[in-house]
């Protein structure tokens, strides 16, 4: 899945400790429960359309949440929907910014940003996300997700869905990790 560019993009973003995460592999309550939901949404179809999924159903994920728009001709991804904590852990509300446009903010983590998002929108399937790296809003972070496309169509990708469960990491504890990585 990650190619060598896709390192080098996570490396320079400062996310080099984080990637793609098997489905299997996710443990995170919140993030397992919005794969579930998706999953009994999607039914018998490649990916449930945006309408499918109904807030009122889920308010306790609200501000883990974010919301992509993708577009096709040209393609593009815009954020739509930021909840409080994923606004507070990546340093401001990105809502109606390109993803491209956070190189302004961090060198490189938009461009890395996109090419993730724009795999899960090729692939049009539930893609599990998590490591740990440094967050502009909170600093040095631990973090699960998962991101779900959906389709108003059936068949492209016109919004993911992401849940993203944060914890922070104290100095301490990541001067043991890296120790142990060596």
């Amino acid at each position: 899945m990650a190619t060598k560019t896709d390192r080098l993009l996570a490396t320079r973003a400062g996310a080099s400790a984080a990637g793609f995460r098997k489905l299997s592999e996710l443990r995170d309550p919140m993030v397992l429960k919005m794969l579930e939901y998706w999953t009994a949404k999607r039914g018998d179809r490649s990916m449930p359309t945006p309408q499918d999924m109904n807030p009122t159903e889920f308010p306790r994920y609200l501000p883990n949440l974010l919301l992509l728009q993708v577009d096709h001709e040209p393609f593009g991804l815009t954020y739509r929907l930021m909840g409080e904590e994923a606004v507070q852990a990546n340093g401001g509300n990105f809502r109606g910014r390109s993803v491209s446009s956070l190189d302004e903010i961090k060198p490189h983590f938009g461009s890395m940003l996109f090419e993730f998002y724009k795999w899960i929108a090729t692939a049009r399937r539930p893609t599990g996300a998590g490591g740990n790296m440094e967050f502009a809003g909170r600093g040095h972070m631990v973090f699960e997700a998962v991101y779900l496309p959906l389709s108003l169509d059936g068949e492209r990708t016109d919004r993911i869905l992401g849940v993203t469960s944060y914890r922070s990491v104290s100095a301490t504890e990541r001067l043991r990790d890296e120790i142990a990585a060596i």
